[in-house]
């Protein structure tokens, strides 16, 4: 429930414009693979970590919760035997996070609306049901560091979030 309420807070707090970015120069890789490891709300499912250390100066803060948010998403709407893929490369002029899973995919009606806030899909966690928030401060937070989050059909089956955050940020850099 306290999740909820953070979640809540910096929506309310991103459509204010009210939101700021605390920059750090970080090891994006080694950020994704901590919080990836830290990660209780999987259940069974495999999660395999392919995360080069990309150095960018992000707000750490805000980059865990894109990840956990993704983690999360894919925990809710895949059965426990789905296997799930973190994987974290340079992209461009910054980096590229990609979560991925070989469940049931998104329908193409869902995929360009699954980042406004309170959409939601089916899901398989009917114990957890969502709010419809996770996946609009992942679009959210991404824009704020001047990058995007999108979504595709994963090769093979299933869905494909990738997030990109340029290393140029949006707004001043740390000096």
């Amino acid at each position: 429930m306290e999740m909820v309420l953070v979640d809540l807070l910096d929506i309310d707090r991103l459509s204010r414009g009210a939101a700021t970015l605390q920059w750090h120069t970080t090891d994006v890789g080694a950020l994704v693979r901590c919080t990836v490891g830290a990660a209780d709300y999987l259940g069974g499912r495999t999660v395999k970590v392919e995360a080069e250390p990309v150095i960018a100066s992000v707000d750490g803060a805000k980059v865990e919760r894109i990840v956990e948010n993704l983690l999360v998403n894919a925990a809710r709407h895949t059965a426990e035997d789905t296997t799930v893929w973190v994987r974290v490369a340079p992209y461009e002029d910054g980096v590229l996070i990609t979560v991925e899973d070989d469940g049931p995919g998104l329908s193409d009606e869902l995929k360009p609306v699954v980042f406004e806030a309170f959409q939601q899909g089916p899901t398989e966690a009917s114990h957890s049901p969502g709010t419809g928030i996770g996946l609009a401060l992942v679009a959210q937070f991404a824009r704020l560091h001047g990058g995007q989050a999108w979504v595709e059909d994963r090769e093979g089956g299933g869905a494909s979030f990738k997030v990109y955050i340029p290393n140029e940020g949006y707004g001043q850099m740390p000096t």
